[in-house]
């Protein structure tokens, strides 16, 4: 027995429907999938950045600008090397020029410590030089960094032929003034 063709056409038509019912529920079904994880994902990826970007890390400029922390660092050794540094023979010359690279509470600080270099220096006729092999910038803020430092002192003195060896270490605050970076607080650690 043979169908007519007439009546086999209207049955693939209706079989057909349905098919393309389906297939295009299942095409707007996926689109709809693929939209809502296209938003779940830009709003975790956005939250990832805010992560990164709003944290501490991120806010230290030591950490992301190789200059300024370069100028911070070369800066601040220079200046812990004329403040941790003197000659017996011309204590006004090196606390005139301590006093360049210092700022804020450190100068009182400061100038206590190098009364007490006056006194004793002269008899001794003291001459230490005070070295930075290393330090590391540790934050960054704006104005204001914090500096962690090794410094090595040679100290000579009359009529001694070895000099006197001391290493030591310490948190160097320092403030941008005028352009330029000067110590304002120093403690050990």
């Amino acid at each position: 027995m043979t169908i007519p063709a007439a009546a086999q056409r209207e049955s693939t038509e209706e079989v057909a429907k349905p098919a393309r019912r389906v297939t295009a529920v299942a095409t707007l079904v996926a689109l709809v999938a693929a939209v809502v994880m296209a938003i779940g994902l830009a709003a975790w990826f956005r939250g990832e950045a805010n992560q990164l970007t709003g944290s501490a890390a991120a806010s230290n400029e030591a950490l992301v600008d190789a200059g300024a922390t370069a100028q911070v660092a070369g800066q601040v050794r220079e200046a812990v090397q004329r403040v941790f540094s003197y000659d017996y023979a011309r204590l006004d010359d090196n606390e005139r020029a301590a006093s360049e690279v210092i700022t804020g509470q450190y100068v009182q600080s400061f100038h206590q410590q190098f009364a007490r270099v006056r006194e004793l220096a002269p008899p001794q006729q003291a001459v230490v030089v005070a070295t930075v092999p290393a330090l590391a910038v540790k934050v960054l803020d704006g104005d204001r960094a914090i500096v962690l430092v090794f410094i090595d002192q040679q100290a000579h003195q009359g009529g001694q032929a070895k000099p006197l060896l001391a290493a030591g270490r310490v948190s160097v605050t320092a403030k941008r003034v005028n352009g330029s970076w000067k110590i304002a607080d120093v403690e050990p650690f």
